[in-house]
C-alpha cells in the first residue's frame, strides 16, 4: 500500500503539480464528498491516507477545484474567475481575488477547468475582461486563439475546448503555453501509473489521447 501511495504522496507535496491530478486523487480517494469539506479536514485526511504534507500551493489549486465543481462562480462572476485561474496556474492564494491575470493565464484556467468539467456561458464582466486582456495583447477579433473563441461562444463546449487543446493554430504565446503545461500535466500522470487514463476523472476523454494530437 505504501508503493502504491507513495506517487501520490510526492504530487500532494509538490508544488508544481497541476490542479486537475490533486483533483484526480482526491475524487478517486474520497470521492466528491472531499468537494464540502474545508481546507484544513483535506489535509488532514491527505496526512493520514498518503503521508502527505500538502504545501500551500496544492492547498489552494484544491480550493479552486472545489469552488469549480460546486458553483458555477467561475462563470458568473469576475471576483471568483480571477482567484481560480491564478490558482490554478500558479498556485496563488486564493483570496487574491483581483491579482491580474494574463492571457495565457487565462487560457489555462479555461483549458484546466474544461478538462474537469462542463463550460456554461460567461457573464458579461468575465467576457468583457477576456475581451480587454486580449486586445491589450494585439489579438484581434478574428485572430483570436482558439480556445477563446470557443469558450465566448454562446454555448462553449468542454469537448470542443480538449479537442483543440492538441490541434494545431496559429503558433503563439498562448497556444505554447497551453502545450507546455498539457505536456506538463500528462507527464505528472505518467507518474502515477494507475491513473494514465482519466476517463472516469476528466469528461470521458484520457489524457494521453489529447496530448497525442499535439504531434
Amino acid at each position: 500500500m505504501a508503493n502504491l501511495s507513495y506517487p501520490r504522496q510526492q504530487a500532494l507535496q509538490s508544488p508544481e503539480s497541476c490542479a486537475t491530478i490533486i483533483h484526480a486523487i482526491l475524487r478517486e480517494q474520497y470521492g466528491e464528498e472531499f468537494y464540502a469539506w474545508d481546507p484544513a479536514t483535506v489535509y488532514l485526511e491527505a496526512r493520514a491516507d498518503f503521508n502527505a504534507d500538502m504545501c500551500p500551493e496544492v492547498v489552494d489549486r484544491m480550493s479552486a477545484m472545489q469552488v469549480v465543481m460546486t458553483s458555477n462562480a467561475f462563470f458568473e462572476r469576475l471576483d471568483c474567475f480571477l482567484p481560480v485561474a491564478n490558482a490554478l496556474n500558479d498556485g496563488s492564494p486564493f483570496f487574491e481575488s483581483f491579482s491580474p491575470v494574463s492571457v495565457e493565464e487565462a487560457a489555462w484556467g479555461l483549458a484546466e477547468v474544461a478538462l474537469n468539467r462542463e463550460m456554461l456561458p460567461f457573464a458579461y464582466p468575465i467576457r468583457a475582461f477576456i475581451k480587454t486582456i486580449l486586445r491589450q495583447n494585439g489579438y484581434e477579433k478574428d485572430q483570436w486563439p482558439a480556445i477563446f473563441n470557443e469558450a465566448m461562444g454562446a454555448k462553449p463546449s468542454s469537448a470542443e475546448i480538449r479537442a483543440s487543446l492538441g490541434a494545431s493554430h496559429n503558433i503563439n504565446n498562448v497556444d505554447s503555453y497551453i502545450r507546455e503545461q498539457l505536456t506538463d500535466l500528462a507527464f505528472q500522470f505518467g507518474k502515477i501509473p494507475d491513473m494514465k487514463n482519466l476517463d472516469d476523472i476528466i469528461l470521458q476523454r484520457g489524457l494521453e489521447e489529447a496530448v497525442s494530437e499535439q504531434h
